[in-house]
């Protein structure tokens, strides 16, 4: 395999259809939440992103089955990790095999440690090979808690905090690594604190007004690119998005915008 010394990565929360509630978006067109049009134009989206390797969150068998018609064509691999329990959604990434070889994938179900039963969250861990050089992936959606919640009650820092002890055990844990994904927090989160603390930055941490989707009116950025320093990042800008900016709207197929952004070796 040729030698790369760049890559472009995305992480986007496409928004499972069994989630879909009318009234949760008011200000979109019936026409646009209905899957028979959205999911082809979810399709040509994510084509036109031009990632190397596309995290996606919120992926149910037939949308991944979509994507997978339109991505493997054009050379991409692909791995599914399912949420556990009755859940119809999971995580899903997508690697280009011209760039990278499949080393290694796991698929981690979080236990969180509450006492209580499993949100069945995952976090889907790839070891990607690019030439001599490998990295590796973590493609996660973190679950969402209410504000105001100490830390050990918060669900969402518990995954985090599992995440990483995985990651550290990892035999690969010497490669540079990335975690991308949905983590239902904003950046002075607790879990978002958590990533920073060992040691991980997020691609688009200078754009303060940045923002990936705007649940319940309120614009906020909660999705992320987390990478180590031996990787140099250069973000794409965010998409646009305010408090009352439709989403799903006429251009953007999900509730939320993608983060995107490419990578060089350090």
């Amino acid at each position: 395999m040729t030698k790369q010394t760049s890559f472009r990565i995305a992480t986007y929360n496409i928004l499972a259809t069994s989630y879909i509630r009318p009234n949760y978006y008011p200000d979109t067109p019936m026409e646009l939440l209905d899957e028979r049009h959205r999911i082809p134009v979810l399709v040509r989206y994510l084509i036109d992103l031009q990632a190397d390797v596309y995290c996606l969150q919120e992926v149910e068998h037939n949308t991944f089955h979509a994507i997978d018609a339109a991505l493997r064509p054009m050379g991409y691999g692909r791995r599914l990790a399912k949420k556990g329990g009755l859940r119809p959604d999971g995580c899903a990434t997508f690697f280009h095999r011209r760039r990278f070889d499949l080393v290694d994938a796991a698929r981690l179900e979080y236990e969180e440690g509450l006492g209580q039963s499993s949100s069945g969250h995952v976090a889907q861990i790839m070891v990607l090979e690019c030439g001599a050089r490998r990295i590796g992936v973590a493609n996660t959606h973190l679950k969402w808690d209410p504000a105001g919640l100490p830390p050990a009650q918060q669900y969402g820092y518990q995954e985090a905090r599992e995440l990483l002890s995985t990651l550290q055990a990892e035999p690969h844990r010497d490669i540079p690594w990335l975690i991308c994904g949905d983590l239902n927090a904003d950046p002075t989160s607790d879990a978002v604190h958590a990533f920073v603390q060992a040691g991980f930055t997020f691609t688009h941490a200078t754009q303060h007004s940045g923002a990936t989707c705007n649940a319940n009116r309120k614009a906020k950025m909660i999705d992320y690119i987390f990478h180590q320093t031996s990787l140099r990042s250069h973000p794409d800008p965010l998409t646009a998005v305010g408090d009352t900016t439709p989403l799903p709207g006429p251009t953007e197929p999900s509730d939320h915008v993608p983060v995107v952004a490419r990578f060089e070796w350090e």
